[in-house]
């Protein structure tokens, strides 16, 4: 390779080198640094080589090698600069318009890009707060059937934690979390009324639960208060829900009107930024078949959690992990041509990095909304300080006279840098100053309308103040450096004589500028439109079933006054004579619950291999009532004795199991690996048992008339309040140990989409702050081209040009640039859109006509933003621009 082809570095750092680094050790450095870099494309590619001679170049400019910098002849440095920070406050206040301009797009972009911090912050402060955080893992499971994934499961077997505290020397502690206890639970004081609630969030934990995860306790020793069976804690406010000011240890808490519970702790309500969040926590003694929980692999409901010692290698600790269970189930695998993966996930990863595994503990998965909106902010931010280049150099013209007398009299570059340097500064600390005294009037409407708690505390912690006095000097250079190199160019002699305007360098990257910030905010529309019509295409999406006013009562579960069956039958019967009630269904499940209940299935097509599909138990009800229609052979009959050993299959399951058709699957059958066989009677039409972001499930369907978890009501929407009332009255009366615990189907099923609105409004609004920050940057350059062509505007009009001729050729050059914009912006759009949309099973299209609405709007708003400067350079008065000659 020849010298002139041999890679070089980037030139920037060594002149920023030149500036600050002392003549007698700049020659060495410049050496040495080049050797390095020689060195570095031995080792790394030509870009990484060239980002390390640039960090390494930053790293040198440091107290003992920097130069003696000379501001003035002027003995007293500090004296400068307190003169520079005067100079600044008189520009400030004499150019008021301008300045505010100025300093109202750094305050917008700060704005929002604290805010957005503030969320993301928050976001990742998830479960850091645990003991061992940095050290606790929760282990997960992929599932594999015919070598192809089938689940990533949240919960594991409950053996793994015993066996792995055993085997594995690097684990500590484990704790182990089943979702258990859901019902009626209730007090009564002596002789006083019965306290009754449903509660479901209620777990059993094993004892290490309290001394492994640090939550607090304010009632009760950490390492016995769930050491004994039947033993419970509770939170603080389900103490006060059910005992008031009494000290709850020791009472008892009846579950389902048998089970009689002691409390021996009481923890504190957990902290917004943990993933769990329980009301009560049972002993996991409490279970009668415990004894055999440590050998159990075939039972995976267990979030189960381990820590690891300081030392431990998380790579070699992986690695086993994810042979353990080819040792445990090989017989199993080799018999159901199956096997399964444990893995690990960092507790601090589980709130933004749980996207996809089924069954999880909350709302988890939510890393994809962080990146897009701390690009977002990034971008604001960006966009903020463009605009701050653009506005200072339009002010380049004002000031030209200014610098060229300064230089007549001696001040040098350098100090003039310094000058507008301190410039840069003045705006970006008062920017700061200001952002932050909003955030204080802003915090509270902001969580209200997105539905945060956001809080200013987040930004008194050091590392954050840090934080915001970089962001106040990195400002500062960015915004700063270039205006003040071009102020500080100016030849006084060509100053002075109006000669300095450079019109081919300066203008040129002012056109950059410009197709940089309308090119995100072409983006930003774009994605804003995309995101806006994902969430109405979910919300109006076909469901394959219709919720409309069903009201969706919990069945009763607390038995303390006998049969609960007996009961129904004379429930039925009450709704029957309401009007208002025009139908009703009974089921373990409803749509928008996730379904827990899964078990492998095999049909004449896959004898021998597990085919997982989800169970449901409804009765003969459950289909008409919602509109789900039979594909193939019969619904369940309630005098069809045979059909309690009968199954109905989705069309899904029906695929899922080899059958051809739903026809293909009537008169066939399914068993779950066991000698017991089922009779598949009928295929039903696929529906979303939750949301569409999820793929359809396979579902199995049985008979089971009087059981299940809900009670779902068909009702007329006449007078909802009245039929609720009049319900809740007959169930007082039928069910009086039990709670009338109710809601809105499609209300529920729509709070799946809670934080996908939440994060469509954050994005809108702050899509539609960049914008607007980007006209700011736009008038700002139109600004300084009517600055700059005031005499020939002025020359224009009084030659006979009209108003109209002249804003057409002064937004005629924009309308070019924002065309260059538009083609950048496009394809850039559509790949980070189409990413985006790959998170959802069901997703929307990305047609040509977002794109056409996308350019007319960006287009619109470029031309009113130009037009409104043009205008007022067209029709101002061409003499008093002559005159300036």
């Amino acid at each position: 390779m020849s010298h002139a082809d041999r890679p070089m570095p980037p030139k920037w750092p060594l002149q920023l080198l030149r500036f600050f680094i002392r003549d007698e050790y700049l020659e060495e450095i410049e050496g040495d640094m080049e050797e390095v870099f020689r060195d570095d494309l031995e080792i790394y590619s030509v870009a990484k080589a060239r980002r390390l001679y640039a960090l390494e170049s930053l790293k040198l400019i440091r107290p003992g090698l920097v130069r003696h910098l000379k501001f003035s002849n002027h003995p007293n440095t500090v004296d400068m600069f307190k003169n520079y920070f005067k100079i600044s406050l008189r520009n400030f206040v004499k150019n008021k318009d301008y300045s505010l301009i100025n300093l109202g797009g750094l305050v917008l972009g700060l704005i929002c890009c604290l805010l957005i911090g503030l969320h993301i912050l928050q976001e990742l402060s998830y479960d850091r707060f645990h003991p061992a955080a940095g050290r606790t893992y929760r282990v997960v499971m992929d599932m594999f059937g015919n070598g192809e994934l089938k689940t990533k499961s949240a919960p594991v077997y409950p053996a793994v934690g015993p066996t792995l505290l055993e085997e594995f020397p690097e684990v500590t502690a484990y704790t182990r979390i089943l979702p258990f206890g859901n019902g009626v639970y209730s007090y009564r004081k002596d002789g006083g009324p019965l306290v009754r609630y449903n509660e479901n969030n209620a777990v059993l934990a094993d004892v290490g639960f309290f001394r492994q995860f640090g939550f607090k306790l304010l009632k009760g020793d950490p390492d016995r208060v769930l050491a004994q069976k039947d033993q419970v804690v509770i939170s603080e406010s389900t103490a006060l829900k059910y005992f008031g000011d009494e000290d709850p240890i020791g009472k008892t808490l009846t579950r389902r009107g048998t089970d009689e519970l002691t409390v021996s702790g009481v923890m504190a309500d957990f902290p917004e930024n943990s993933h769990m969040d329980f009301d009560i926590i049972f002993s996991m003694k409490s279970m009668d078949d415990f004894a055999e929980l440590p050998e159990n692999w075939g039972w995976y409901d267990f979030y189960t959690f381990v820590e690891l010692a300081p030392t431990a290698s998380v790579p070699v600790f992986e690695a086993k992990l994810g042979a353990l269970l080819d040792e445990k189930k090989a017989k199993y695998y080799q018999e159901n041509n199956s096997r399964e993966v444990l893995w690990s996930q960092a507790v601090e990863d589980i709130h933004l990095y749980s996207q996809g595994l089924s069954w999880d503990m909350g709302q988890n998965g939510g890393a994809y909304q962080i990146y897009f909106l701390g690009a977002v902010a990034l971008l604001i931010l960006v966009i903020a300080w463009v605009n701050f280049i653009n506005l200072s150099t339009a002010r380049a013209v004002k000031r030209a006279k200014e610098v060229g007398i300064r230089k007549v009299v001696g001040a040098g570059k350098r100090q003039l840098v310094f000058q507008f340097l301190t410039e840069a500064l003045l705006y970006n600390s008062l920017a700061v100053l200001v952002a932050v005294g909003a955030l204080f009037l802003l915090i509270r409407p902001v969580n209200r309308l997105f539905d945060t708690s956001l809080s200013m505390g987040t930004l008194l912690q050091p590392t954050i103040l840090l934080g915001l006095l970089g962001l106040i000097l990195v400002g500062a250079l960015l915004s700063g450096l270039y205006p003040a190199y071009i102020l500080s160019s100016f030849r006084p002699l060509n100053v002075l004589k109006g000669r300095f305007y450079n019109r081919k360098s300066s203008f040129g990257f002012r056109q950059v500028l410009v197709v940089f910030q309308f090119a995100i905010s072409t983006v930003l529309i774009l994605g804003t439109f995309i995101v806006v019509k994902q969430l109405r295409f979910m919300q109006s999406y076909d469901l394959g079933m219709n919720m409309e006013q069903t009201l969706v009562l919990r069945a009763p579960s607390s038995n303390a006054e006998g049969e609960l069956s007996s009961r129904l039958g004379l429930f039925r019967q009450t709704l029957e004579e309401l009007p208002a009630v025009q139908g009703m269904t009974i089921s373990s499940s409803i749509p928008g619950i996730e379904n827990f209940g899964i078990s492998g299935f095999r049909s004449r097509h896959f004898p021998n291999e597990d085919r997982d599909c989800y169970r449901i138990r409804v009765d003969d009800a459950f289909m008409p009532e919602f509109e789900i229609d039979v594909l193939a052979g019969r619904n369940f009959r309630e005098e069809m004795r045979s059909d309690s050993s009968a199954v109905l299959l989705n069309a899904r399951a029906a695929e899922h199991l080899g059958f051809a058709s739903p026809e293909a699957a009537v008169g066939e059958k399914v068993n779950p690996g066991s000698n017991y066989e089922w009779n598949i009677i009928g295929v039903v039409e696929n529906y979303y048992q939750e949301s569409i972001k999820e793929d359809l499930d396979p579902i199995i369907f049985f008979h089971s008339p009087d059981q299940g978890r809900y009670y779902s009501l068909k009702i007329q929407a006449d007078d909802a309040a009245a039929t609720i009332a009049a319900i809740e009255s007959q169930w007082d009366r039928i069910y009086p140990d039990n709670p009338f615990d109710f809601f809105f189907l499609d209300e529920n099923f729509a709070s799946q989409y809670a934080a996908d609105r939440r994060f469509n409004l954050i994005f809108i609004g702050f899509a539609s702050l960049a914008i607007f920050v980007a006209c700011l940057g736009l008038f700002g350059l139109i600004s300084y081209t009517v600055e700059q062509n005031r005499k020939e505007i002025g020359i224009r009009k009084i030659l006979g040009a009209s108003a109209p001729q002249i804003i057409r050729n002064l937004a005629g050059d924009y309308l070019k640039l924002i065309l260059i914009a538009m083609i950048v912006a496009f394809p850039l759009a559509y790949y980070l859109m189409s990413r985006w949309l790959d998170d959802f099973a069901q997703r929307t299209t990305i047609g040509a006509g977002m794109f056409i609405i996308g350019a007319g709007l960006i287009v619109l708003v470029a031309i009113l933003t130009v037009s409104g400067k043009s205008y007022r350079a067209a029709t101002a008065n061409p003499i008093q621009a002559l005159r300036e000659e």
